[in-house]
């Protein structure tokens, strides 16, 4: 049914506009040829009908030449016959002798008053206009005498044939300026058959079925690559519901382990009475299991921090190297347990962008899985230096563990992801599979990257480069949040700490 409401709509489709463009462009084109075909076909006419009649002055001028004294009545029956072929020119002629007078003229020349006799001053040879004749003239010489024979049309004549060639060009123009919408909808529907089968597709995805993609005609065009992104977007999106459904399925697992040791512990002490000692027994399992918990929604609460774009206020900056200082104190009690010893190596000064909290995750967790992964007797090197060409810091953490099989290498950064539990010299101290996870996450969010190499049976170096961050900006931005005081020197750490290391944020 006809409504405005689908007016506008028409009028608002591409399709539409692309038909409009089409048409418009057309008309104007066709103005343009227009104006130029005119113009060009006006001076091709002028010069047929100079042409023709130059040709026939010259075979009029010929024959008056060679005609004798005697010959008049057959010169003039030439001449006669010439002007009967060309009738439907309006030909006539005209021969005036060497006195001005007329010496012959056909009967539908115009009167000399109108078109006024040569003057016989020089010689001419050429084409001239009157108000009502276009005329073609030309001297001669016959028996010492000169003559000037003059053909010529009616301008009514040329002009008939200059509107018939108007009429032909108008006719053709408002015929392209009617198909132009016709042809303009056709290749507007054609180029839009592609998008709206994007529309379709896009119409019917659904979170819980991503696997439809868009066809690849295999043209190259713009509809090629707009279709190529667009699956490429899907694939980022089924690869990211996939990973969000894997990690809430991991997440509702690592809870359901505590929770479930809890409630048996709470059944256990409901069952009967006990003594105070197993009451207290009980309670610190389930303060265990809860310190669990606790820590495990911690690290959920910061990686879902970090999909929504909150984590690491970007106007925060902080002395990394005072971080790592700390962080090699902390665990050097821990390191000395495992029989691993904890070395620092080069640790240049520098101030990166990202708070306090957030980079002592990135320190602790990788100094933690380095001493929690090696060997007996192993070894823990860590360093931090300024690569001031590229304006980056550059923390790098190696020890002299087992090594991650090659094949595992690119899953490691996964959520919950841990790799085989044979690497673990404390297997009861095994985390969630969230260290590295978090520590990837902060890195990228202080737009910086992080990278692991290793060796299967020789060790693995975890290395971190994150960016420079300008120390008067962030002087003047943070104050005394950026713990600008001098760091400790990296001594020996054994010395300056004898209490258990905390555990890594």
């Amino acid at each position: 049914m006809f409504s405005v409401q689908r007016v506008k709509e028409l009028f608002s489709t591409l399709r539409f506009r692309i038909v409009m463009w089409i048409t418009f462009v057309v008309t104007v084109m066709v103005f343009a040829v227009n104006v130029g075909v005119r113009e060009i076909e006006y001076r091709a006419l002028r010069l047929s009908y100079d042409d023709f009649l130059a040709q026939e002055v010259e075979e009029i001028s010929g024959a008056v030449t060679k005609s004798q004294s005697g010959e008049k009545e057959k010169l003039f029956g030439f001449l006669k016959e010439k002007v009967k072929e060309n009738e439907y020119r309006s030909l006539f002629v005209q021969i005036f002798d060497n006195k001005g007078g007329l010496f012959w003229a056909s009967n539908n020349a115009p009167p000399v008053m109108l078109v006024p006799a040569p003057s016989f001053t020089a010689e001419y040879n050429g084409p001239f206009e009157s108000s009502s004749h276009h005329i073609f003239e030309k001297s001669i010489h016959k028996d010492a005498e000169k003559y000037y024979v003059r053909c010529g049309f009616l301008q009514l004549a040329l002009q008939e044939d200059i509107d018939l060639v108007n009429r032909n060009i108008f006719m053709v123009s408002l015929i392209l300026i009617v198909l132009a919408p016709l042809g303009g909808y056709i290749i507007a529907w054609r180029t839009t058959r592609p998008i709206s089968k994007v529309i379709e597709t896009a119409a019917h995805l659904e979170p819980a079925n991503l696997k439809e993609r868009l066809p690849i005609r295999g043209t190259g065009d713009e509809i090629d690559q707009l279709s190529t992104t667009i699956n490429g977007m899907l694939d980022r999106l089924a690869s990211y519901i996939t990973q969000n459904r894997d990690f809430l399925a991991n997440a509702a697992h690592e809870l359901r382990s505590p929770l479930a040791a809890i409630r048996s512990s709470a059944e256990v002490g409901l069952n009967q009475c006990r003594t105070p000692e197993e009451y207290t027994a009980i309670l610190a399992d389930v303060m265990e299991e809860i310190g669990r918990l606790t820590g495990l929604v911690n690290r959920l609460l910061l990686l879902a921090e970090a999909d929504a774009a909150g984590l690491a206020a970007r106007n925060q900056a902080t002395r990394l190297e005072k971080i790592v200082h700390e962080a090699a104190m902390m665990f050097d009690a821990v390191a000395e347990a495992q029989d691993v010893r904890l070395t620092l190596g080069v640790i240049d000064p520098c101030l990166v962008p990202g708070d306090e909290t957030s980079l002592r995750q990135i320190v602790r967790n990788l100094i933690d899985n380095a001493i929690k992964y090696n060997r007996q007797a192993g070894e823990v090197t860590v360093n931090l230096r300024v690569d001031a060409a590229r304006n980056q810091a550059i923390f790098t953490v190696k020890d002299t563990g087992i090594g991650i099989d090659r094949e595992v290498l690119p899953r490691i950064f996964e959520r919950f992801y841990r790799v085989d539990k044979a690497r673990s010299r404390e297997q009861e101290r095994g985390g969630y599979g969230l260290g590295l996870s978090i520590c990837k996450t902060i890195v990228l969010a202080l737009h910086g990257d992080i990278t692991v190499e290793s060796e299967k049976g020789k060790g693995t170096t975890f290395i971190v480069r994150l960016p420079l961050a300008d120390e008067a900006a962030a002087l003047a931005n943070s104050g005394d949040r950026l713990g600008l005081t001098p760091a400790k020197p990296a001594a020996s750490y054994r010395e300056h700490t004898s209490n258990t290391a905390a555990a890594p944020e």
